[in-house]
């Protein structure tokens, strides 16, 4: 995977949760993923399509999404709820058109999909085995999220 395409979604990461849920994420040490399994309870997951085709996928502990939907709401959230559930979302959305945005300022060609999130402790993100899944931790007071990144290059047939 081109390094070229990670360093937007960093970027639109800390941009999005730090302008609309006032928190600052730190970046860790990325990581290749060699399994399906989430360690999270809730996913919101944007396909990629275009000169690189794949997905990225923000997966947050529970205790993590309450706190940045809380903080984006202005109002104490509790437990998972379609309001939480369409906020996560939306934060897929932000950070997946961020980071568009960015690539396409390069002279990369992108499209994104509508969000899909997924709830439920360990659940599971299939994505094609051969394509290499860069992980990007971001570290908050309230402990650790992940971005999972997923781009294979575009084979066009003439």
């Amino acid at each position: 995977m081109n390094v070229e395409y990670i360093n937007p979604f960093i970027k639109s990461t800390i941009n999005a949760l730090s302008t609309m849920a006032f928190v600052n994420p730190q970046r860790s040490k990325l990581y290749i993923k060699t399994d399906f399994e989430q360690t999270s309870d809730i996913s919101g997951t944007i396909g990629l399509a275009g000169e690189a085709t794949g997905f990225v996928t923000i997966n947050f502990p529970e205790k993590i999404a309450l706190t940045i939907v809380s903080n984006m709401l202005g109002e104490q959230m509790k437990n998972i709820t379609p309001v939480v559930k369409d906020a996560v979302g939306e934060i897929a959305n932000m950070i997946a058109g961020g980071a568009k945005g960015e690539l396409i300022e390069k002279g990369y060609s992108f499209k994104i999909s509508l969000p899909v999130v997924s709830i439920g402790k360990n659940h599971y993100t299939n994505y094609a085995k051969e394509n290499p899944c860069i992980v990007i931790p971001f570290i908050i007071p309230e402990g650790e999220f992940t971005v999972d990144v997923v781009l294979s290059r575009t084979v066009n047939i003439a």
